[in-house]
């Protein structure tokens, strides 16, 4: 009897572990993109936990204390997750978002205005007068043509030789803002694009799409003048690059700022909105975190 206890025991023991490897939770069905991801949470009674997105590559995280987590990058249609964790399984959605953009385009005018900021103020000003009479020269050279040959063929050698000048002046800028710059391409997922001292710029591209931008700051920056600025430039230039109104995010913003030394510890997400575009900011010990999403 005593032996068949026995037996009896270990068979339990081993259903019952069998038990706690076949099964997997979440803590949703559906989720739906904060930032640049959904954060899919769990448990599980393995010690790995596999995922797919949409019959994609699997991908594993491993458990701790029975708990997991993964994250999934938001994209423009509704994804399909399959989780594993032994022989359990769960299939979970993950809710379609708005781009941005088209990836390629928006970093080129961002990378333009950013180019702008490294030339002279007087270029700045030049470059600005050119662009906005560029129609109005054009039709005045196209009129003295007709009158005066010689006078317009000078002019617009002149103007030639100008554009050259800023050519030459936009090509030292560039050379000078080329951390700063985004990448012209990239491929799909979540990455740094630019990182340097004083700010990081992620984001999530989907298929050529821009899903979502974050702005990562150490907060030490905040303390100095030059992080100061460095800050400033590159979040009104990422605000006017998704047509947000800059002025308003960044008043918005010093309000948000000054809450946050107030109780310096809150992790608290704040919420800006401008012209469809939203602006979460959130703070950690020694990080300020801003996403861009619509």
């Amino acid at each position: 009897m005593k032996k068949f206890l026995l037996g009896a025991l270990g068979l339990l023991a081993l259903t019952l572990a069998g038990c706690s490897n076949n099964k997997v939770t979440t803590k949703k069905n559906t989720y739906r993109p904060t930032a640049l991801t959904a954060v899919v949470k769990g448990t599980a009674g393995a010690k790995h936990v596999s995922y797919q997105i949409d019959n994609g590559k699997k991908q594993t995280v491993k458990t701790n204390g029975g708990a997991y987590f993964f994250q999934v990058p938001a994209a423009t249609k509704d994804q399909t997750v399959k989780i594993t964790a032994g022989s359990a399984k769960k299939t979970i959605t993950v809710k379609k978002v708005k781009a941005l953009g088209n990836y390629k385009k928006l970093a080129a005018k961002y990378n333009q205005m950013v180019i702008g900021t490294y030339l002279p103020t007087k270029v700045q000003k030049q470059l600005q007068t050119a662009q906005k009479n560029q129609a109005a020269t054009k039709k005045k050279l196209a009129v003295l043509a007709k009158t005066d040959p010689m006078a317009a063929a000078a002019a617009a050698q002149k103007q030639q030789a100008a554009a050259k000048q800023l050519q030459t002046e936009m090509a030292t800028a560039k050379k000078k803002a080329k951390d700063s710059l985004l990448p012209t391409t990239t491929k799909d997922g979540v990455k740094n694009l630019v990182d340097t001292k004083y700010t990081t710029v992620r984001a999530n591209v989907q298929d050529g799409k821009l899903m979502g931008l974050a702005m990562i700051t150490p907060t030490k920056q905040m303390k100095t003048k030059t992080g100061q600025k460095k800050f400033g430039t590159t979040f009104a230039l990422l605000g006017t690059t998704l047509n947000a109104k800059p002025k308003y995010v960044i008043n918005k913003f010093e309000k948000v700022l000054k809450d946050a030394k107030k109780n310096s510890s809150s992790t608290t997400t704040k919420t800006i909105e401008s012209n469809g575009i939203r602006f979460n900011t959130g703070f950690s010990t020694d990080h300020l975190y801003i996403y861009m999403t619509k």
